[in-house]
């Protein structure tokens, strides 16, 4: 190789999770071969994409950590891609939270009090907390709604 390279969160993921399959396939056929030279990939070549990719998730973490305090919320942000809580969120129509994918029996709709990243945690947490559903606490995504305008659906997991 004649320079440093870069690569994107999705193909550093198709990487690591291809090496951890062919680890698989060497472990479960006995070929410790192929699962030294996997071994030297991750803790070699890929050990400061490695390093890097926990950094970040650390500060991330932190950071959703801090908010979820200073709000007193109890529901856990798990979208990783977000950065920085305090920045605007694409979703530019989004007047409420919908979540309808929970253990309670009705659907929960809560308004958007804000257009950063927080508002929707905050949103979000108040859904979850009234769905009384406490085991999918697990803020995962959104989705837009095609029947109803300005409404994002909550997506959870456990």
């Amino acid at each position: 190789m004649n320079c440093d390279v870069t690569l994107t969160a999705d193909e550093f993921k198709i990487l690591h999770n291809s090496l951890y399959d062919l680890n698989q396939l060497a472990y479960y056929h006995h070929v410790p071969k192929v699962e030294e030279i996997v071994e030297r990939i991750r803790k070699v070549a890929l050990k400061s994409a490695y390093e890097q990719d926990n950094a970040d998730f650390d500060r991330k973490n932190r950071e959703y950590q801090h908010w979820q305090q200073h709000y007193g919320l109890r529901s856990t942000w798990s979208i990783y891609r977000v950065n920085n809580m305090t920045t605007c969120h694409p979703y530019k129509d989004a007047t409420h939270v919908v979540y309808d994918e929970h253990w309670g029996d009705k659907e929960i709709v809560v308004k958007i009090d804000g257009r950063d990243w927080n508002a929707l945690y905050r949103a979000a947490d108040a859904a979850i907390q009234q769905s009384g559903d406490s085991h999918h606490c697990f803020i995962e995504s959104f989705s837009t709604t095609v029947d109803k305008p300005g409404h994002l659906r909550l997506h959870t997991g456990s």
